[in-house]
This record gives structure tokens, sequence and C-alpha cells, in this order.
């Protein structure tokens, strides 16, 4: 019977582990494609403001900004696994605001 509990225990531990693995697999990758995504945006940037292709250069800002956004979305995440045990809640309503002034600024750039 004690197996069977500390089995139950392991099987536990090993489904939180992976699920805790594949949330940073999925984060890690998400911040990969955020950072080729706005480092590919703003070198076409700078090839399309040379040879003056205005239209295309907004084109690749868009992209850049949905880039923006994963990166954003992605640092958020870990600032919230940064704070989330923390006892004193300061840390908390710095974390709130911040987010409120990334948003607020994003949609009104």
């Amino acid at each position: 019977m004690a197996t069977n509990n500390n089995g139950n225990k392991s099987s536990s531990s090993s489904n939180t582990q992976k699920r805790n693995t594949s949330l940073k697999w999925v984060l890690n990758m998400l911040s990969f494609i955020a950072l080729v995504l706005v480092g590919v945006c703003l070198l076409l940037q700078v090839i399309f403001n040379a040879i003056d292709a205005g239209g295309l250069a907004s084109a690749t800002n868009a992209i850049r900004t949905v880039g923006e956004c994963i990166a954003y979305c992605v640092i958020a995440v870990y600032a919230f696994f940064f704070i989330r045990h923390k006892k004193n809640p300061v840390w908390a309503v710095l974390y709130a605001i911040a987010l409120t002034a990334i948003l607020i600024l994003i949609i009104f750039r």
C-alpha cells in the first residue's frame, strides 16, 4: 500500500514536471520567434527606407509590432513566475502597474 502511494506521488510530480517543461519550451520558442521577427523586421525596415520603399517599410513595421507583442507576453509570463511567490504585495502592485502601462502604450502608440 505504501509503495502505491509513493508511486502516485511520483506520478503526480512527474506530470507536474512535464507540464513545467512543456511550458518552458513554449515560452522559449515564443521568445525565439519574437526575437527573429523583430530582428528581421528591423533589418528590412532599414533596407526599405534606404531604397525609399515606404509601403514595404510600413508592412514590416506591422510584423515587428506583432513580434514585440509576443516578446511582451513572454516577458510578462516570466515576470509573473518571478513575483508569484513573493510575500510583499509591492511586487504584485508594480507588476500590475507596469503591465497596464505597457498595454495602454501599445494601444495608443
